[in-house]
């Protein structure tokens, strides 16, 4: 009886503030709602989910996404394995440098859009002036849709970075210590002692946390409105820009809730497959 009262709060949070939306999202993807114009939604069926296929803009959306979050995704946990072998080395002032790198993971992706959106400012920006300090080629950072492209990439590592290299060093001090001294005892040098204990030991964290980023960055909106807005053109447009611009723009609520709504099951579904694929290899690796 006490543990359902202290669970209700709970209980009730999940109905209102998830469940309940997603399944009016669901509904309203079965309709054609204009904003502006209609009263009320006007059931339609499967008739946004066919258009789905047929719709070019959003394609090209999906093709930019998933180029952002496989280059992002794969510069995160670079970075974050260097970071967490680093911070597993015990360095003299460890929690004071953890608590440091792991600032930009707490501000808020409006803000983070906005603080690189003055860095890569070609009139007042520091990257650009140093840049031309270093007689390097004169980039406009947000302009150009590769370069545009490239920035958002940079301003997501940095924000996100920390958060896997935490996952990724509390998977390193998991591991017996007794592995690396009887490792040394042998001989092992410290690029062996990484991959042939740690790796491996920390390869299941790296997966799961891989894919998590990987979804998340699939469908990373703050930054994109803030610092290019989609542009230049729509070299930017990510498809929670394009479900955004459909939405509030177009005013094609109907459309965006069938948008967004394969999209979750597109991810989904292929999350399940990448762990299952995952899980089989590891299975094989055993027997």
């Amino acid at each position: 009886m006490y543990l359902a009262v202290f669970a209700l709060p709970a209980v009730a949070y999940v109905a209102v503030w998830r469940i309940v939306p997603a399944l009016y999202t669901l509904w309203l993807s079965l309709t054609e709602y204009n904003l502006v114009y209609d009263l009320a939604p006007r059931w339609t069926g499967w008739d946004n989910y066919a258009r789905l296929l047929q719709d070019g803009a959003l394609w090209e959306a999906i093709r930019i996404s998933g180029l952002f979050a496989l280059v992002a995704t794969g510069l995160e946990l670079a970075i974050a394995l260097g970071a967490a072998a680093f911070f597993d080395s015990d360095p003299p002032g460890r929690n004071v440098l953890l608590g440091f790198f792991m600032l930009p993971m707490i501000m808020a992706p409006v803000v983070v859009g906005t603080a690189w959106s003055a860095l890569f400012d070609p009139s007042v920006g520091p990257v650009p002036y140093l840049l031309e300090l270093l007689h390097g080629p004169r980039v406009e950072w947000l302009a150009t849709p590769l370069s545009a492209l490239a920035g958002l990439i940079v301003a997501d590592a940095w924000e996100w970075s920390p958060l896997l290299a935490l996952l990724l060093f509390a998977a390193m001090q998991a591991i017996p210590r007794e592995l690396f001294e009887a490792a040394r005892v042998d001989g092992a040098t410290g690029v062996q002692l990484y991959a042939r204990i740690v790796l491996p030991q920390i390869r299941g964290m790296v997966v799961v946390a891989g894919g998590l980023r990987l979804m998340d960055a699939f469908l990373e909106l703050d930054k994109v409105f803030v610092m290019t807005g989609g542009g230049p053109g729509t070299a930017t447009q990510l498809v929670s820009m394009y479900v955004y611009k459909q939405a509030f723009q177009g005013y094609a609520l109907g459309y965006a809730s069938a948008v967004i709504t394969g999209l979750l099951a597109l991810l989904g579904c292929v999350y399940a497959a990448y762990l299952w694929h995952y899980g089989r290899l590891l299975r094989v690796a055993n027997a």
